[in-house]
């Protein structure tokens, strides 16, 4: 057994659909499909092989101690890059995303069968072209969109982890805030 885990925020149906239509002219447009295979989504923390039952256990339980926080306005706005080949929209750091995706983070850290790989330092954003991408095509869909505007904003109030089922990435669990105030401390002696 060995199954693939992404942890991601997905925006709302209606920012979904408006991105899809900016992937699929990007697609139509450069003959980039690759992002069209994946859900319009942000990373949290980059996809996890877990190869038993327990790790998956372990797995979830950690992420069930990271819900509590607050809820946060996102916005989504304009277009970037990660020359020579990623284009995206950029997400606008908060407090809000900043603080849940270093809570995830530091909640697996310690996890040791989890594959020890170099995380780069956060930049989050929602891709719309990638992988596919020749060096020659990037600098003109970069000149496309550089100037584009785009601005979305939307509530998040959880996250969501995604199953790589049958070559797709389908939602598998979703995880929603609850109040910090609730979370249960550690026991101690001295209470």
């Amino acid at each position: 057994m060995e199954n693939l885990f992404l942890v991601c925020l997905i925006p709302p149906a209606s920012i979904v659909e408006d991105v899809d239509v900016i992937r699929n002219e990007i697609a139509d447009q450069f003959n980039v499909r690759e992002s069209l295979k994946r859900p319009a989504h942000i990373t949290l923390y980059n996809p996890v092989k877990l190869s038993s039952q327990e790790q998956e256990e372990i797995f979830f339980n950690k992420l069930d101690e990271v819900v509590f926080a607050s809820p946060f306005t996102q916005v989504l706005k304009n277009f970037s890059s990660f020359p020579p080949h990623t284009v995206f929209i950029d997400v606008e750091h908060s407090d809000g995303i900043m603080n849940i995706q270093a809570e995830i983070n530091k909640a697996l850290k310690s996890l040791l069968f989890l594959e020890k790989t170099n995380q780069p330092k956060f930049n989050p954003h929602l891709t719309v072209a990638f992988k596919d991408v020749k060096p020659a095509v990037f600098p003109l869909i970069m000149d496309e969109y550089k100037e584009r505007k785009f601005k979305r904003s939307f509530e998040v109030s959880g996250f969501s982890v995604y199953k790589h089922i049958d070559k797709r990435w389908q939602p598998f669990k979703e995880y929603a805030f609850k109040n910090p105030h609730e979370k249960p401390r550690p026991l101690s002696l001295f209470d």
